[in-house]
């Protein structure tokens, strides 16, 4: 999708967010969808109390807060967002739910400046009210919550402080890893995008970098951050099955074609810049 086309979506979005709804759903014992069609938002819920992986655009913090009482949850009682990276399609709520609930917001530091001196980097920055990054993850320790450890990975390329997440969690009494992948998407990575922004260009390669340190990690259920349109498997059809139907989330060789297909596509994209 061009990004004229993907600008003109996003304004239907922003003047008709219920036509992105979707219902929360639980994907394995204590982790919840609770985002919505264009991008993911996930609520764990932890020993150290509710933490959000994303928190998704603040046109749609009226479903995110629906969906948290829909699953019995309180969304004052939120104590930690984990932003995999600043755009503002994944931290655009992050300052009202700050404000509802005192949660810390947490961030890769590489991208701490898209919150002070470039806020044009977040893109739609007039979208995101602000709020108060707490601090910056260290990639050398866990995130401790109790029932969950968290491991940060620096993943940069679609933006500098791109930051997945890989967790063990537990699904039919068996233990599952899963993961989501910090910033796949490329379209912000074209020439003209980079030039605009004043980006440098070398972010293509860590991209590629990044996609080879994490390609081979087992990964039994992949949290697509962009869920409407993964190339790892239907998230949404999953999660629409009848009950009893079968279907679950755990698919072994998802996160493989999901970061193989986007390392095609970032290829592609390098050779085509220098036609």
């Amino acid at each position: 999708m061009s990004m004229n086309a993907l600008e003109e979506r996003l304004n239907g979005w922003f003047r008709a967010p219920w036509l992105i709804y979707h219902k929360p759903f639980e994907i394995v014992d204590h982790v919840y969808f609770v985002g919505n069609t264009w991008v993911s938002a996930f609520l764990l819920d932890t020993d150290e109390g509710l933490v959000l992986i994303d928190c998704a655009i603040q046109e749609t913090l009226y479903q995110m807060i629906d969906s948290f009482y829909q699953l019995g949850f309180d969304p004052h009682d939120l104590k930690k967002i984990l932003l995999t990276h600043g755009h503002f399609d994944h931290c655009g709520a992050a300052g009202s739910l700050q404000k509802m609930s005192g949660c810390e917001v947490w961030v890769g530091e590489g991208d701490g400046n898209f919150f002070t001196e470039h806020r044009e980097w977040i893109a739609h920055e007039d979208r995101c009210p602000e709020f108060e990054v707490t601090g910056y993850y260290d990639y050398t320790k866990p995130i401790d919550l109790g029932n969950f450890r968290l491991e940060a990975v620096h993943c940069p390329g679609h933006t500098e402080g791109t930051t997945s997440f890989f967790f063990e969690a537990t699904y039919r009494g068996e233990r599952v890893n899963c993961a989501i992948h910090g910033g796949l998407g490329a379209g912000v990575l074209t020439d003209s995008n980079l030039e605009a922004m004043g980006l440098r260009k070398s972010l293509r390669e860590d991209y590629l970098v990044s996609i080879e340190k994490v390609l081979d990690r087992p990964v039994d259920v992949v949290l697509p951050s962009h869920a409407g349109h993964p190339v790892g498997y239907d998230f949404f059809g999953i999660a629409d099955s009848k009950p009893g139907a079968g279907d679950t989330f755990v698919d072994k060789g998802a996160w493989k074609r999901m970061l193989t297909a986007k390392r095609a596509e970032i290829v592609k994209l390098i050779e085509n810049s220098k036609l």
